[in-house]
């Protein structure tokens, strides 16, 4: 009996352990299903609207060149191509950061001069928003240990972050300051934007979880950030409120210290 008894659960054991292994199969082909249509509507958004806007420019051009007084269409409409391929460059960038998940090269960052660089970057997005950029950064901060092109893409995607959650524009606060006791230096990026649900909260920094409308992000941008300050050892959340923007604090170790 005791041998029948030790059979029947091993059998059991063994239904249930190929019954997991079934749904986790299923899981992720629900997963990469799921990705696989975000990632080709996403991308397909930016191609249509990149071969429109070169259908209208062909239709624009004369042997002789623009007309005089379409000139200004034209530019705006080139414009608009460049806009909408560097769209698409930025959805594939974030795929092959969260893909590669490369560690941080050692080295040294100045954070306020990241900062700059960064808004030099997108100062045309930002105008075109109607965001106004107040800037509070510490002076002789001291530098953050880890690689700066990575440290710039995290501050990259969180000041795009907030200026898709402006879409009526506003203010965009950027501070920097150095812990008087603490291990760290710290930068907040702060938006008066439509802000984040309490439910929502936990889940910001997961991989392809987002709120926006389908064809307006895929959920990578902060889930890239998170996985970057992590790797330096840092340390990344959020404070928000639905209607009252949000601010995210990242915290990075400094040069020289352990």
């Amino acid at each position: 009996m005791t041998h029948t008894l030790e059979r029947k659960v091993q059998e059991r054991t063994e239904q249930l352990g190929a019954a997991r292994q079934k749904l986790a199969l299923s899981e992720r082909l629900a997963s990469l299903g799921q990705l696989a249509a975000t990632v080709a509507h996403e991308i397909n958004n930016p191609l249509a609207g990149v071969l429109n806007l070169s259908m209208l420019l062909r239709k624009m051009l004369r042997e002789e060149g623009v007309p005089p007084d379409r000139l200004a269409e034209f530019r705006g409409f080139l414009e608009q191509v460049s806009n909408e391929t560097a769209r698409a460059g930025r959805i594939v960038a974030d795929l092959l950061s969260f893909a590669r998940q490369s560690g941080p090269v050692a080295g040294r960052a100045d954070l306020n001069a990241v900062v700059h660089q960064t808004l030099a970057a997108l100062n045309h997005r930002l105008e075109g928003s109607g965001i106004r950029v107040a800037l509070q950064l510490a002076d002789e901060l001291p530098e953050a240990r880890g690689d700066s092109a990575q440290i710039q893409q995290v501050v990259m995607n969180l000041v795009v972050n907030a200026v898709e959650a402006m879409p009526q524009g506003g203010v965009l606060t950027i501070r920097t300051w150095a812990d008087a006791t603490g291990p760290g230096i710290n930068l907040e990026v702060e938006d008066q934007g439509i802000g984040i649900a309490e439910d929502h909260l936990e889940r910001v920094f997961d991989p392809f979880f987002t709120t926006k409308e389908l064809g307006k992000g895929v959920g990578l941008g902060l889930a890239v950030a998170y996985g970057i300050v992590q790797a330096h050892n840092g340390q990344i959340e959020v404070t928000s409120r639905a209607g009252c923007g949000a601010t995210f604090h990242v915290q990075l170790p400094v040069a020289g210290r352990r």
